[in-house]
């Protein structure tokens, strides 16, 4: 996991996003013990959102909230 600070552009809206970033773990059909494993979708926890300097990840939508994490992702991959 590790940090990241990036801007993400929302309806339009430019924001600064940071937080922390889990890449995607890939699928391990079998390993030495004959066992396998599902692997992990990428990752991403929001620590702040800030629109002109302004804090604001505690007054926006869910659907903008998950917009962002889908953003951060896809610009990650």
């Amino acid at each position: 996991m590790g940090h990241i600070i990036t801007e993400v552009n929302i309806y339009d809206v430019r924001m600064d996003v940071s937080g922390y970033y889990t890449p995607e773990e890939p699928t391990i059909w079998y390993d030495g013990n004959m066992e396998g494993y599902p692997g992990a979708a990428a990752e991403f926890e929001i620590e702040t959102i800030e629109l002109e300097g302004i804090e604001i990840s505690q007054i926006i939508s869910d659907e903008v909230y998950n917009k962002i994490i889908e953003q951060v992702i896809e610009k990650q991959s």
